[in-house]
């Protein structure tokens, strides 16, 4: 007998992701030695659908975010969970954060995924807390300095984990979504925002971008200009350009996401993971991932060795970071103020 179901591929038991199958099912997926009789094929069906439902539905414990299933409705939601930094993104949250989405994919009972962020902000980007430190487990956290492409490329590479999903994923922004935060949102498959949530990219202006999400969320004109400035979009001009599918107040943004998710839940999953890898492909053709690929080992490198590149990382390892960003920002902001004034006084 052939079976299917994702629980007898050894790839996913054997890391722990679904439960490990009964001896007959390994045997037979291996080695197809001999049929079951129909009596071991109904007693290991049996057997796995209970093993497979408790493990689905076992409450699993995380650190740095909070996991919620409910499985009438068909959702999942995942909260980073570090408000009191800005829910800045360490290698514990990654690493939880891509085990329950794998674990949510898995999942027969749930349609859609919804990420959010705990406290004021969706999330602020990656924890540069640790960075500059002589010590060695408080150090440069994500770049090898035995290679400045390495965790360009790997950051690209695990963004694409939501990509590959089965299911929905639906970003919940608010506050703040910056740096490796707008990486998150722009794979995030469809995203709610509120007006006022800050997007965009502002360490371009100093260390370079691991994933240039822009040319595959903006037009094109609007991509270079970002780029060009490391400025932000808020939630409400994402929305007018397309990236944002809705821009809702912040006091009815969880009710609407919420709803939103219920309406894409409304189709079968198994629809949905077909529709959804349609449409994913459809830009993987034009070449979203070999561009963001190529990009992260060229570009990134390129900025990092540069002369400036060079300059900004000596100080970002001796300012500390507050008075680092001050030196970054500052001439931008001043900018800012004056074209701002100019564009108010348009009448159009």
């Amino acid at each position: 007998m052939a079976m299917h179901n994702h629980a007898t591929q050894p790839g996913c038991w054997h890391v722990g992701l679904t439960p490990q199958p009964s001896d007959w099912v390994i045997s037979n997926h291996i080695s197809k030695a001999r049929e079951p009789t129909m009596s071991e094929q109904e007693e290991s069906l049996e057997s796995l659908e209970i093993r497979s439902a408790a493990w689905y539905h076992k409450k699993l414990k995380y650190a740095e975010i909070l996991f919620d299933v409910d499985a009438d409705a068909h959702i999942a939601t995942i909260t980073l969970n570090r408000p009191e930094k800005m829910n800045a993104m360490n290698h514990l949250l990654r690493a939880e954060l891509f085990h329950a989405l794998k674990h949510a994919d898995l999942n027969p009972d749930i349609n859609v995924i919804i990420i959010k962020g705990a406290g004021r902000c969706f999330t602020a980007g990656y924890d540069l807390s640790g960075m500059g430190s002589e010590e060695p487990d408080l150090g440069n956290q994500y770049v090898d300095t035995s290679s400045v492409t390495h965790w360009a490329r790997y950051v690209v590479q695990q963004w694409f984990t939501i990509w590959d999903l089965g299911k929905v994923v639906i970003g919940q922004l608010h506050g703040y979504a910056l740096a490796g935060g707008s990486e998150l949102a722009s794979m995030c498959d469809l995203l709610v925002s509120t007006p006022d949530c800050q997007i965009g990219y502002p360490p371009m202006r100093s260390m370079g971008v691991d994933m240039l999400w822009f040319p595959w969320n903006l037009p094109m004109r609007k991509a270079l200009e970002l780029a060009v400035t490391g400025d932000n979009i808020t939630g409400e001009e994402a929305y007018r350009l397309g990236m944002v599918n809705y821009c809702i107040d912040s006091e009815d943004i969880d009710e609407f996401t919420r709803v939103f998710a219920e309406r894409i839940a409304l189709m079968n999953w198994q629809l949905a993971t077909q529709y959804k890898r349609a449409t994913k492909k459809a830009y993987e053709i034009q070449g979203i991932r070999t561009a963001l690929d190529q990009q992260a080992q060229y570009t990134y490198h390129r900025v990092a060795e540069s002369d400036y590149g060079r300059e900004m990382s000596e100080k970002f390892g001796t300012i500390g970071l507050k008075d680092y960003f001050k030196l970054r920002d500052d001439p931008y902001r001043e900018n800012k103020e004056r074209m701002d004034k100019i564009l108010s006084r348009q009448d159009r």
